[in-house]
């Protein structure tokens, strides 16, 4: 049963207040809502909106898609595209919310709109509103930055989160590349940090209350959101059942698919102190493990997968198509680094590239902080080694330096949209054309992702500033490679066997080494014959 906001053990700055936010150009405010009480829901059956659609209920076919705009850290509008269907509705508040049906009307269409009825980009309709909405959110970006160009790489990434069944992507693809213009359409940048202001929450940590009913199928709990570290630290302490949620886009399936209760949820996205990414000029974890001072860039529980992802690219060259894989623009947009880290699934993408470069987290607890690195935070599959009224405050990301390079790579039976059966990073530092400190990550090898530690000794020594048949045919190439293929016990499942996951992973250290010999282009390994246990 959840405690009563007035009781003695719940911090007096909680207050009870509603839910508010904009939904096109009408103020909402909602009270008593279920937890996960979605936005999908909310829209469809409370709203009457039915533009956004249910397709898979969990993120991956975007017919949901909606745009959200908050205000960045610089205090400039940001519009993106999020999936509806797995997002609390109360985690809109404070925010503009825009459906298909909010951005035209039928004899004066929005460009988007336009571009997408002159070039055809529709048939059945079903998915079109969700195409239609990822699509605005990229056309807000560009015409709040006045950049008109839109090629068919940035329409496609744009998309990555939306199926369509009957129509084709051609001719959506043509319409993304056609939409923006001179003659921009929309609301001025000041009008809306003027409406965003009138609906920003205070300082108080809040609730809407908890639902009395009317809410069929949501089991009874309330939607915590502390506003401070303080708050959020005093509130897991007085609540230490709650369930702690960023972006929900992995808790959000637990509701839709699994129809589990999720009792009180502690919501961290309003939490400003988690919403930076700061550098640190030391981090003395993976100074002590790669033997030299390092700096870091420590990335906060609130800060999307979007946002971190861009932060890194420039460090990580190597890894921008790896980031581009993890999940679709829209999931992005909401999931948290932390979040992916936190859950401990030993497919996540995140880990893996993490445990290779060395990377920790900070877990706060009243005020009290301790730093682990990754690797010894998980203990087990969906275990860790979070104590009573803790959380994980940030991540640590070293940054090694240009003499390391860096690579990740994912194997899956989708290139966007689907989960790794094998993930491998490594992070190799070379000194006169020997690799002389070497970091391996991998994941799906394991009840958790894993540091490859048999298999870093072997690289030690490796030759790598020689030709690639060279490289592939020497003695501590295979070594590398065999050890590799032995240091782990994968299991046998739908996404891949174990002995695909065993040669797999083998295969992509052997093509991050490959990426060494004399400085070679990205290397294919059907250019060369792989090795073979």
């Amino acid at each position: 049963m959840a405690s009563d906001p007035s009781s003695p053990d719940t911090p007096p700055e909680l207050r009870v207040r509603p839910v508010r936010f904009w939904h096109g150009r009408k103020l909402v405010e909602l009270e008593g809502l279920p937890p996960a009480f979605t936005v999908l829901e909310w829209l469809r059956e409370e709203a009457g909106c039915h533009a956004a659609k249910e397709g898979c209920a969990e993120g991956d076919c975007g017919a949901c898609t909606v745009a959200v705009t908050d205000l960045d850290g610089a205090g400039n509008p940001r519009v993106r595209a999020i999936n509806a269907c797995i997002q609390p509705v109360a985690a809109l508040d404070g925010k503009l919310l825009a459906t298909a049906g909010d951005i035209g009307e039928p004899d004066a269409l929005h460009p988007v709109q336009t571009a997408m009825v002159t070039h055809h980009g529709s048939q059945c309709g079903f998915c079109t509103p969700g195409i239609v909405m990822s699509l605005y959110a990229m056309y807000e970006g560009r015409r709040l930055a006045d950049d008109a160009a839109v090629g068919r790489e940035d329409a496609v990434r744009a998309l990555s989160g939306n199926l369509c069944r009957c129509t084709g992507y051609r001719p959506i693809l043509d319409a993304a590349q056609a939409m923006c213009g001179p003659d921009w359409q929309g609301e001025t940048a000041d009008a809306m940090r003027e409406r965003l202001v009138r609906v920003a929450p205070g300082p108080q940590a809040w609730t809407p209350g908890e639902a009395a009913g009317g809410f069929d199928g949501h089991a009874r709990g309330r939607f915590l959101a502390p506003r401070t570290l303080a708050q959020l630290a005093a509130l897991r302490a007085t609540h230490p059942d709650s369930r702690i949620v960023a972006g929900a886009t992995d808790v959000g399936l637990w509701v839709t698919k699994h129809h589990r209760a999720l009792g009180d949820v502690l919501w961290i996205g309003g939490v400003s102190g988690l919403a930076a990414i700061d550098r640190i000029g030391r981090d003395a974890l993976a100074s002590s493990r790669w033997g030299r001072e390092l700096p870091c860039l420590e990335i906060g529980a609130a800060v999307t997968v979007e946002d971190a992802w861009r932060a890194l690219a420039p460090h990580f060259a190597a890894c921008i198509d790896y980031f581009d894989r993890f999940a679709s623009v829209p999931v992005r947009n909401s999931a948290t680094l932390v979040g992916n880290v936190a859950n401990g699934s030993p497919i996540g993408d995140t880990a893996p590239l993490l445990i290779a470069l060395g990377g920790s987290v900070v877990l706060h607890r009243q005020g009290q902080e301790r730093i682990l690195p990754l690797t010894d935070f998980y203990h087990g599959y969906q275990k860790n080694d979070l104590r009573p009224g803790e959380f994980i405050r940030a991540v640590r990301v070293p940054l090694l330096g240009a003499d390391v390079s860096v690579h990740a790579w994912k194997l899956s039976k989708r290139v966007e949209q689907d989960i790794s059966a094998v993930a491998v990073a490594t992070a190799l530092r070379v000194e006169r054309g020997r690799i002389v400190a070497a970091g391996v990550g991998v994941g799906g090898m394991a009840a958790v992702s894993s540091r490859a530690v048999r298999t870093e000794q072997a690289l030690l020594g490796l030759r790598v500033d020689v030709p690639a048949a060279t490289l592939r045919d020497s003695a501590g190439m295979r070594a590398a490679w065999q050890a590799m293929h032995d240091e782990f016990d994968p299991l046998d499942d739908l996404r891949a066997s174990a002995a695909y996951r065993r040669q797999a992973a083998a295969n992509l250290l052997l093509r991050s080494c490959l990426q060494l010999a004399r400085q070679a282009p990205a290397t294919r390994l059907g250019e060369l014959a792989a090795i073979q246990p």
